[in-house]
């Protein structure tokens, strides 16, 4: 028999202060041991009670998805191009980086949510936050280690060009670093995206959960603003920090500090993670919200919610993995969710990017703008849906047709991405050089004496508005700083034809109406595939049965991950290949992409867009017509368990005995005799989904049908 102790707490379902006595699965503590699984040991802290509610428990946990979202989704995507600088990577070596993540969490979610689906949630999302801590300050490593980074200023004009340095750099090793941190995330993320979201949906009314995830997935969407926000500002400062030098961000030597974000943000997750783990095991006076969750499962999972013991053996995994599948509801939500982060994963690395190719914005800029849309977007479209069904108490029905009424809205909002600017005039790519009359490359008769070396590429905008492959292919002779001068490729009404270092962006697309309206209909693209996440989530936690429930999203993340995420940011990056106009040639191999074709990726994206969010609404409206609910005559015995609406004796004076139970028992449409069980207040406190308790108690989580539980 576990020992308690007796604390001074606060009661949700009571205004008034009561004196119980605790078991200590609903105290904070430490807990010495398997992270609550088998042999482990809880020293309980009277003094952090105080934090044993559901509101505290959201709110580290919201913590924890900032860092994760900051870490992963924000200020990866906007360092990668500086990565791939530093230590000389290809896209596709920089572009494993981002996949590592997924591959680390497809591997582990089924596990984690199985196995810690029954045991001690807060402890796998608490050592799952701190290994994500931890990945955020291995992440930095590289910045330490390797050799100092140096630099100098190489002459690139007509007559006197570099000669390009083919020799492979030992600095590649250093990818393994990031391959194995961000691994290390994907695994410590497990728990927070699923066994976090069941701890909430077990532990608050039904029709608060929404509300509840709903805000903890809307701050891991806040997380990647503020990644992009913070990674763009700490681009703008010098790698080493404490070090004066002489070029600025415009050169094509400048490294940014790519590495403070992730060693930052990694203290802040170990830190986040200790009063996560400290949280206990169940809220306590919660037992009678995990009493309420049997009434909108899908007919098939009706069974299932029967078996007490179901699932507590590895034997059970393949039943239960077959179990999910054969749920239809379950199985289009996920598609549907799925396809969903296909589109989410795919402009997640390459949002910003779009707005910096095809608006002609600076790095900073558009991680800047892209930030603030999904944050104002995603997040604002989580906190709807989430408090419109807190609001309004939705029902399942209602969800289903939100599915899929909300891509259909965003396929109007995904036209805007057919807006497009006119291209930078690029000379030998697609505009001729001066005296040309054809585009024939980037060597012309202009620069055929000078000796320029393709692979390397530092752009110039001449006097004349159009952008240079290098001073070299400019034909400049001489160099002031950053401007280059004596330009004989370069007709100019200017006196002196020359050039500055950088593009010649085009002002009036980046400043006129057509950047404002993209960013207007995008921000609405974002809200309404967000505002809809709520409500999947939502109706896949209700279509199951409860003791899956942590499974169901383990199966349903993993869904998204291997069908998703991963092939997202692939399928997305194959389109901005198709919409190159002239890569780089690197060792004489080809590197990457210089200038796109605007019209074409606008075409590639918007087509993308549409298609996707249009299959998304044809998947969520076929689970709205596979939903079948547990039929009414079972449902009725169910509805007893709201305390506040029905009674459990016609004499409605009489004092209802608080250390019984009664139970009834039907055999057809006979009722047999009501039966009084004694039961242990500790257990029941304290008794999760699908756990089976000792011989003078019973399961209050897994009734069903004929086994209708009433209320004390």
């Amino acid at each position: 028999m576990s020992l308690t102790k007796k604390f001074r707490l606060s009661v949700d379902s009571s205004e008034s202060q009561i004196d119980v006595d605790l078991p200590k699965e609903e105290t904070c503590g430490c807990e010495v041991g398997c992270a609550g699984c088998w042999e482990s040991e809880r020293f309980p802290a009277k003094k952090c009670q105080t934090f044993a509610t559901t509101k505290w428990a959201l709110f580290f946990f919201s913590l924890g998805g900032v860092v994760q979202g900051f870490l992963v989704n924000g200020h990866t995507p906007v360092i990668i191009s500086t990565i791939e600088k530093r230590f000389k990577l290809t896209s596709t070596e920089s572009g494993l980086i981002a996949s590592m993540y997924d591959i680390g969490g497809s591997l582990t979610i089924l596990f984690v949510t199985y196995v810690g689906g029954r045991r001690h949630k807060t402890q796998w999302v608490g050592w799952g936050l701190f290994m994500i801590g931890l990945s955020g300050i291995i992440f930095s490593i590289p910045h330490f280690v390797a050799p100092t980074y140096s630099f100098q200023e190489m002459t690139n004009i007509c007559g006197s060009s570099a000669t390009e340095n083919c020799v492979i750099s030992m600095l590649k090793n250093f990818r393994f670093v990031f391959y194995f941190a961000m691994l290390i995330t994907g695994v410590g993320s497990s728990p927070l995206y699923s066994l976090a979201i069941t701890f909430l949906d077990e532990n608050v009314k039904q029709r608060y959960s929404a509300l509840y995830n709903g805000i903890l997935i809307t701050m891991s969407i806040v997380g990647p603003g503020i990644g992009f926000l913070v990674g763009a500002a700490l681009l703008d400062i010098y790698t080493y920090p404490s070090e004066t030098v002489t070029i600025n961000q415009s050169s094509e030597n400048w490294v940014g500090a790519w590495w403070m974000g992730s060693f930052i943000i990694g203290f802040v997750g170990i830190f986040v993670s200790i009063p996560v783990l400290m949280l206990p095991r169940v809220i306590p006076g919660t037992e009678k919200h995990r009493m309420e969750r049997e009434k909108e499962i899908h007919h098939s999972a009706q069974d299932t919610a029967q078996k007490e013991v179901f699932g507590k053996s590895f034997r059970d995994f393949p039943q239960c993995t077959l179990t999910l599948l054969r749920n239809p509801t379950f199985l289009f939500l996920s598609l549907g969710t799925a396809l969903d982060s296909v589109l989410i994963g795919g402009f997640a690395v390459f949002g910003a990017k779009y707005l910096e190719t095809q608006f002609a914005l600076g790095v900073s800029q558009a991680g800047t703008y892209f930030g603030l849309m999904a944050i104002l977007g995603g997040a604002g479209g989580q906190l709807v849906g989430g408090g419109s069904i807190a609001k309004f108490n939705l029902k399942m029905p209602t969800m289903l047709r939100i599915n899929y009424i909300a891509p259909v809205l965003a396929v109007a909002c995904g036209g805007v991405y057919f807006i497009t600017c006119s291209n930078l005039a690029f000379a030998g790519v697609n505009s001729a050089y001066s005296g040309s009359s054809a585009i024939n490359g980037i060597s012309d008769s202009c620069n055929a004496d000078c000796g320029c070396e393709e692979g390397l590429y530092h752009p110039v905008c001449g006097s004349d508005r159009v952008t240079y492959f290098s001073p070299c292919f400019a034909g400049c002779e001489s160099q002031n700083g950053d401007t280059y001068n004596n330009c004989t490729c370069i007709v100019s009404t200017a006196a002196n034809s020359s050039a500055t270092t950088g593009f010649c962006t085009d002002e009036i697309c980046s400043k006129s109406w057509q950047l404002i309206v993209f960013c207007f209909f995008n921000f609405l693209l974002m809200f309404f595939t967000f505002v809809n996440e709520a409500s999947v989530l939502q109706a896949s936690l209700r279509c199951v049965a409860f003791n899956q429930r942590s499974f169901a999203i383990g199966l349903q993340v993993l869904f998204s991950r291997v069908l998703g995420t991963v092939p997202g940011p692939l399928i997305v990056g194959a389109l901005f290949d198709r919409a190159c106009s002239k890569w780089t040639q690197e060792c004489g191999t080809r590197g990457s992409c210089l200038i796109y074709d605007n019209k074409n990726l606008s075409l590639y994206l918007a087509v993308f867009i549409i298609v996707i969010k249009l299959l998304d609404a044809l998947i969520f409206w076929i689970a709205h017509l596979r939903y079948k609910p547990i039929p009414a005559e079972f449902t009725d015995d169910d509805a007893c368990v709201e305390e506040d609406k029905h009674s459990i004796s016609d004499d409605k004076t009489k004092e209802p005995n608080k250390d019984v139970q009664l139970v009834t028992k039907s055999n057809g449409s006979a009722r047999a005799p009501v039966i009084e069980q004694p039961i242990s207040r500790d257990k029941m406190s304290s008794a999760l989904p699908g756990e089976t308790l000792s011989s003078n108690t019973f399961d209050n989580h897994s009734f069903v049908a004929d086994d209708a539980i009433m209320p004390r």
